[in-house]
């Protein structure tokens, strides 16, 4: 907690509604960098602080955070989620110019870590916005979503402040060459989206909606946590483990769960929002199933038909 006092006196005047001029422009590629005319981003001063590597796509740096203390768990018919599967969280900076920066993302958490990490959000002027699980798993995994507004480093500081409250360790490492049994690309092209490979070989998959969203007042790039995104762990030839989370709005849930829970027999999770004061509100579900992971990716992209997703 030793940033509290800090990050509370430069927080003071941050979380106010930010005019929609200010919004970020699409950035560079790849880590490094910051983003484009909305703004940079001070990336490798935000890494420090966090105590994480991330990487930057289209101005946003997104910096996963793995749960590895908690190790595996056992999850639905008969998977096994691990840090680089399904127990991580994800902090996502967006540059809005002016010096400003909105912080969107969430954090995987013991259920005894809940409470504090909550209580730390909101003493470090961050908005806790949801609690919840994605799947039923042994033993449980949490996850709490927040956002805040302000400049990089005082975000930076303060979910680094919250982060402290729990057993996450750090500082983490992304893996410098990793590697994956899976053609991520072929899956990328069947999803019509962008891949990337991490640990274990775990490829996830991200899928934009056609249209954008607005967080209290601030408009949203898709790299900002609110598309989709699907994680395949590869379990040996072209099979995986598969974990969509579809973003939705109201009325696209009930044609999506049609579609993959009574035609496609996918292991329906939790459904619910991540973020308040979003317009238009969007909805969340994680789904499970195994099998090849090319012809699941199809399934999943029958989903995605029933959505606004690129």
């Amino acid at each position: 907690m030793k940033y509290l006092h800090v990050c509370l006196v430069a927080l003071a005047a941050c979380n106010a509604s930010v005019d929609s001029g200010s919004t970020t422009q699409s950035g560079s590629h790849g880590s490094g960098g910051g983003g484009g005319g909305g703004g940079s981003l001070p990336v490798d001063e935000i890494e420090a602080i966090v105590g994480a590597d991330g990487h930057v796509d289209n101005g946003v740096l997104a910096i996963e955070i793995e749960r590895t203390d908690i190790g595996d768990v056992r999850g639905p018919l008969g998977t096994t989620l691990t840090p680089s599967f399904g127990i991580h969280g994800e902090l996502n900076f967006q540059p809005l110019g002016n010096g400003k920066a909105i912080l969107n993302g969430d954090l995987a958490l013991k259920e005894d870590e809940v409470n504090p990490f909550i209580a730390a959000l909101l003493q470090n002027d961050l908005e806790w916005q949801a609690f919840h699980q994605h799947v039923p798993t042994d033993p449980d995994v949490w996850f709490v979503h927040f956002r805040g507004v302000c400049d990089p480093v005082s975000l930076a500081h303060s979910i680094r402040a919250a982060i402290d409250v729990t057993g996450t360790p750090l500082p983490q490492k992304m893996p410098a060459n990793p590697t994956t049994p899976l053609d991520a690309q072929r899956l990328a092209d069947i999803l019509h989206g962008s891949a990337e490979v991490g640990d274990e070989g775990v490829v996830s998959v991200t899928v934009p909606r056609s249209h954008g969203v607005k967080l209290a007042g601030v408009p949203l790039e898709p790299d900002t946590g609110i598309a989709n995104v699907i994680e395949f762990k590869p379990t040996g030839g072209d099979n995986a483990d598969v974990l969509p989370d579809f973003a939705m709005e109201a009325d696209e849930i009930r044609p999506v769960v049609e579609t993959m829970l009574l035609e496609l027999q996918w292991f329906q999770g939790c459904l619910y929002n991540q973020e308040t004061a979003e317009h238009p509100q969007l909805y969340f579900d994680h789904m499970l199933k195994r099998g090849d992971a090319y012809a699941l990716a199809q399934e999943i992209r029958r989903g995605l038909d029933r959505t606004d997703a690129k």
